[in-house]
C-alpha cells in the first residue's frame, strides 16, 4: 500500500470490507447537502447498501455514486465511490447534528456536523443557450422540493433589469445529484413556441434574447456562482457567442462534472419530418433565419440520421411563417432516399451559399406519411398552383397506395405478372402477360422508391400467349399471339417489398400494379424463365446481353451460395496415397456405375482412387446399393460424394475435387468407359514426363470406333449468336492410325486429366457456367493462360456414350441456357477468336 493510500484510510472509517468518510455538508433553510464516499473491497464501488442517517434513526439511501478523480489519484478507489446528497433538515439547530454513514446494517461512522466546518448552501447551475428559439440550462437547488415552491424559483435575468421566470422540465442525469438519478427535474429546455408564449407572457420581444445582452440565472433570489472556502464569486455573465463559465461544484468533489462545450447556433431548426413511401424521399419543414433560401428551388442537402447519411440534390420552397417573422423564413425540403428508416434524425445541412445547418426542435419526431403529404400541400398551396417548380412536380405524381389502378385509366389497358424472380446482384426477373389494343402505353417502367428503372421495353422478350389470344380475340382485334412477355429489370439494390410498376399512358396518366411475392429461385427459376422464349439468331447477342444473361447467372450463383455440404460414405479400402483421383459426376443414368466398375475391374486401380459424386439427391440410396454391390462383385474400393441438391457439373465436379487426396486429378463422365487398360497410365505419364503440359485428354469414340473426341477447336456460330463453340475435328469418321500425344487448342471434360495442384489453384471448373456447358473449354483457356499446354493421347481410348447419362430433360430451355453459357464464355474469351466478330456475320440459312 502506498503512503497516500495508507495516510487516507488512516482517516476513513471502516466495516469489514468497507470503508468511507464524510467530508462536507452545506446548509440551505430545509435541507442539508452531504458530500463524501465509501469505497467496497479493493477500492471496488459499494456492494453493501449504504445510507446517511440522522439522529432520529431517519435513514437516507445513496443511490448514485460518482467517479472521483482526486480518489484516484490519492489510491483509494478508481470505481465510482463517491456521493453528493441532500436529505431533509431537521427543525433543531443543524450545527449541533451528528450524521452516521452506513454500509448495510452496520454503521462505518458517525460524524457531528460542526466538525465539517459546515457552509451556507448556495444554488448552481448554468446557461446552456439563449436564443429567440431556444433556452437551456439547468440549475440545481433543492429548495424546490425541501421548501416553499417559490423558494426554488428560477429566473433568467437579462441586463441585470428584466426578469423572465423559467420553468424546469427536463431531467438532467448527466448531472452528479442523487436528485438528477432520481429524475427530479433540474434542466429546462425551451423551443421556438414555448420561448414566444414565455416572452409573451413576460410582456418583452423575442429580440431581448439576441444581439449583445448579458445573461445570468437565479435561483431563489441568488444569482447563481460558487464556493471558493468562504468566498463567494461574482455571478455569472453569459454574453452570446461567448464560453460558457465552469461548472461550481464543493471543493470536495473538484472533478465530478463539466460543463456542456459552447455550441453553435444553429442557422434554422427542422420542427416536422417524414417519409413518404409513395414518393421515394423524406419531407422536411421548419425555419431559416434570414432570407436566403428565398427564390431557391434545388440545393445540396445532407440529412444526418442515427443509422445513415443522405447526401443528394433536395428540392426546397420558401413560405413566409407569422411565428417567426423578422427571424427568418418558413421552408420544405424534399430529400429523395431508398432509405425510410434510418434512425432519428440529427441535423440537416443545405446548401446555400454555403452549408447552413438546421437542428431538430425539441420535440421533433417522424410524422406518419398519411398526416405528411397533406400538411405538405396545404402548406405550399400545391392544390392550386402549376406544378412548376421541382417541388411542385414532386408532389404532383400520383401516389401508389399499394393498389392496382389500371382499370381506372381511360384506356383499356392490361398488364398481369405471373411470376418474379429476384436475382441478388442483379435485379428482378418478370414474366406475364400484356394487352395495350389501342396502343395508349407510351411506357412501363418498375418504381421503388424514388428510384425508377428504365422502361421494360428495353429489357424485353415478347413470347407466345395463345390462352390469352383465344380469351380476349371477341374483345379486341388481335393480329398475333406475341402477347406474354419475360422482362428484366437491373436494379441490384431491388426490395420487392417497396417496388410496384408504373404504367405511363401517351396521355399522362399513369396506373400502378403491384408485384406479387417472389418465386422461388434455383433451377426451376431458370427453367421457368428459359422455357418460353425463342429467340431469332439476330436476337441472341442483344437478349443474352440485356434480358436473360445478368439474371440467369445471379440466379445460379444465389442457389449455389445457398447450398448445403454434402455427406461422404466410402466403400470398401481406398489406398492412403493415391496416384490419382478419378472424379465421375452421376446424374440421371446410375447404372452407368456398376458399368464402369465392371470395366474397370478387368485390370484394376491399384495405384489410383475412384471418387463418385451424386448430383441425383433423390436417388442417393440406391447408389449407396448400387455401390456396395459393385464392391461385393468386382473389388473396387470408392468414395462417394452425396450432394444435397442438383448444382450441375461444375459444382459437382468441384465438390468431388475436395474431397480427392491423389497428386492427380482425373475427370471423367459416367458414360465414358475405357477400351484398353493404359488408358489412365498414359495420361498420368505424359504430364510426368513433360512439365510444359497442363492437362492432358483421352481419345473418345462411338460405341461403332468412330471419332467422337480428338481435341476440340473453336468456330463463331452466327445461327447461335456468332459466339464461339466447341467444333471435334474428325467427329464421325473412322479413326486413323495412332499417333501418341497430340497438342490442341483443348480438350473434353468428359475425360481430363491434369495436377491437383493446378486445378485446386484454378478452382476448379468456373460455376459461373450454368448447370453444364463451356466449363471444360473455360478450363483449358485458364490453363493456356499460365502459359501450359493442352493435349490429347490418341493411345488412351475410351468408349463416349455421348449426353446419354443426362437422361433425356426437356431441350428447349436447355437451348437458351447454352445461350447463356455461350455468351458468358464469349465475354470471357471471346477476344481470342477475332474472325466475324467485328462485324454482323451473315447469316447462311442453305
Amino acid at each position: 500500500m502506498s503512503a497516500a493510500e495508507a495516510e487516507a484510510l488512516s482517516r476513513a472509517a471502516h466495516v469489514p470490507g468497507h470503508y468511507g468518510r464524510i467530508e462536507a455538508v452545506e446548509i440551505g433553510t430545509r435541507f442539508l447537502l452531504v458530500s463524501g464516499w465509501v469505497a467496497g473491497p479493493e477500492g471496488s464501488t459499494p456492494s453493501e447498501p449504504i445510507a446517511l442517517g440522522l439522529p432520529d434513526g431517519t435513514r437516507f439511501a445513496v443511490t448514485r455514486f460518482l467517479r472521483r478523480r482526486d480518489l484516484a489519484e490519492r489510491g483509494i478507489a478508481s470505481k465510482p465511490c463517491g456521493f453528493l446528497l441532500d436529505i431533509p433538515r431537521p427543525d433543531e439547530d443543524a450545527a449541533a447534528l451528528a450524521l452516521t454513514l452506513s454500509a448495510g446494517a452496520r454503521d462505518l461512522l458517525t460524524q457531528p456536523v460542526a466538525d465539517l466546518l459546515p457552509r451556507t448552501f448556495r444554488p448552481r447551475g448554468h446557461l446552456d443557450h439563449v436564443a429567440p428559439e431556444r433556452l437551456a440550462g439547468w440549475a440545481f437547488d433543492p429548495a424546490q422540493w425541501h421548501g416553499p415552491e417559490n423558494e426554488g424559483l428560477l429566473e433568467l435575468v437579462v441586463d441585470g433589469e428584466v426578469r423572465i421566470a423559467l420553468p424546469r422540465n427536463t431531467a438532467r442525469p448527466d448531472l452528479p445529484y442523487t436528485a438528477a438519478a432520481a429524475g427530479r427535474p433540474l434542466g429546462f429546455e425551451l423551443g421556438l413556441r414555448d420561448v414566444a408564449r414565455l416572452m409573451a407572457a413576460a410582456g418583452q420581444p423575442r429580440t431581448l434574447l439576441e444581439g449583445e445582452h448579458a445573461y445570468e440565472l437565479l435561483a431563489g433570489g441568488h444569482r447563481i456562482g460558487s464556493l471558493q472556502g468562504s468566498v463567494a464569486r461574482p455571478a455569472r455573465l453569459l454574453r452570446r457567442g461567448g464560453t460558457p463559465a465552469a461548472l461550481d461544484l464543493p471543493t470536495a468533489l473538484p472533478t465530478l462534472a463539466k460543463p456542456a462545450p459552447a455550441r453553435p447556433e444553429p442557422d434554422g431548426y427542422v420542427d416536422w419530418h417524414g417519409y413518404a413511401k409513395g414518393l421515394g424521399g423524406w419531407f422536411f419543414g421548419g425555419w431559416l433565419r434570414g432570407e436566403q433560401i428565398r427564390g431557391v428551388e434545388t440545393c445540396r442537402a445532407l440529412a444526418r440520421f442515427e443509422d445513415a447519411t443522405l447526401e443528394v440534390e433536395a428540392a426546397v420552397s420558401a413560405y413566409p411563417r407569422s411565428d417567426v417573422e423578422g427571424l427568418g423564413l418558413g421552408y420544405i425540403a424534399y430529400v429523395p432516399s431508398l432509405q425510410g428508416d434510418p434512425g432519428l434524425l440529427q441535423a440537416l445541412d443545405l446548401d446555400l451559399e454555403g452549408p447552413r445547418r438546421l437542428a431538430p426542435s425539441l420535440g421533433t419526431g417522424r410524422m406518419p406519411e398519411k398526416e405528411l403529404l397533406p400538411l405538405v400541400r396545404n402548406l405550399l398551396g400545391a392544390a392550386s398552383r402549376k406544378p412548376r417548380t421541382p417541388l411542385l412536380k414532386v408532389l404532383s405524381q400520383p401516389v401508389y397506395e399499394g393498389e392496382d389502378t389500371l382499370p381506372k385509366l381511360s384506356a383499356p389497358v392490361h398488364v398481369e405478372i405471373d411470376s418474379l424472380f429476384i436475382a441478388p446482384g442483379a435485379g428482378a426477373v418478370l414474366t406475364g402477360w400484356w394487352l395495350d389494343p389501342t396502343q395508349a402505353i407510351a411506357g412501363i417502367r418498375l418504381r421503388m422508391g424514388n428510384w425508377l428503372s428504365a422502361p421494360l421495353a428495353e429489357r424485353w422478350i415478347g413470347t407466345e400467349r395463345n390462352d390469352i389470344r383465344e380469351g380476349f380475340e371477341a374483345k379486341y382485334p388481335l393480329e398475333h399471339a406475341k402477347h406474354g412477355f419475360v422482362a428484366y429489370v437491373e436494379a441490384p439494390e431491388l426490395d420487392p417489398q417497396r417496388a410496384h410498376l408504373e404504367i405511363e399512358l401517351a396521355t399522362g396518366e399513369t396506373g400502378f400494379k403491384p408485384l406479387p411475392a417472389p418465386a422461388a429461385a434455383g433451377v426451376q427459376a431458370i427453367r421457368r424463365m428459359l422455357g418460353s422464349i425463342q429467340l431469332a439468331p439476330d436476337e441472341v447477342v442483344d437478349r443474352c446481353d440485356r434480358v436473360i444473361g445478368p439474371p440467369v447467372v445471379a440466379l445460379n450463383r444465389q442457389r449455389l451460395a445457398a447450398a448445403g455440404r454434402p455427406s461422404i460414405a466410402e466403400v470398401g479400402d481406398l489406398p492412403a496415397r493415391p496416384r490419382c483421383s478419378v472424379i465421375i459426376p452421376l446424374y440421371g443414368r446410375i447404372d452407368y456405375l456398376m458399368y464402369q466398375c465392371a470395366l474397370l475391374s478387368e485390370h484394376g486401380l491399384p495405384a489410383d482412387e475412384l471418387v463418385y459424386v451424386l448430383d441425383d439427391p433423390p436417388k442417393k440410396q440406391a447408389v449407396l446399393d448400387l455401390a456396395q454391390s459393385a464392391w461385393r462383385r468386382f473389388g473396387i474400393p470408392m468414395r462417394l460424394v452425396l450432394l444435397p441438391e442438383n448444382l450441375g457439373y461444375a459444382p459437382a465436379n468441384n465438390a468431388g475435387l475436395a474431397q480427392c487426396r491423389g497428386e492427380y486429378v482425373c475427370y471423367l463422365n459416367s458414360d465414358v468407359m475405357p477400351q484398353e487398360p493404359r488408358w489412365l497410365d498414359l495420361m498420368v505419364g505424359a504430364l510426368e514426363q513433360d512439365p510444359t503440359l497442363g492437362i492432358v485428354g483421352g481419345m473418345l469414340t462411338f460405341e461403332d470406333g468412330t471419332i467422337q473426341h480428338a481435341g476440340m477447336t473453336f468456330k463463331r456460330l452466327p445461327q447461335l449468336g456468332n459466339f464461339p463453340y466447341a467444333m471435334h475435328p474428325g467427329k464421325g469418321r473412322i479413326r486413323p492410325p495412332s499417333r501418341g500425344l497430340q497438342r490442341a487448342e483443348a480438350v473434353t471434360g468428359a475425360c481430363m486429366v491434369l495436377r491437383r495442384d493446378l486445378a485446386q489453384e484454378l478452382g476448379g471448373f468456373d460455376e459461373a457456367y450454368v448447370v453444364g456447358d463451356f466449363e471444360d473449354a473455360d478450363l483449358c483457356f485458364r490453363i493456356r493462360a499460365k502459359g501450359l499446354d493442352c493435349a490429347v493421347h490418341e493411345d488412351a481410348v475410351l468408349w463416349h456414350l455421348e449426353r446419354q447419362s443426362q437422361g433425356t430433360p426437356g431441350n428447349f430451355w436447355r437451348h437458351n441456357l447454352t445461350l447463356v453459357n455461350g455468351w458468358s464464355f464469349a465475354r470471357r474469351w471471346g477476344h481470342l477468336f477475332p474472325e466475324a466478330a467485328a462485324e454482323p456475320a451473315v447469316l447462311r440459312l442453305a
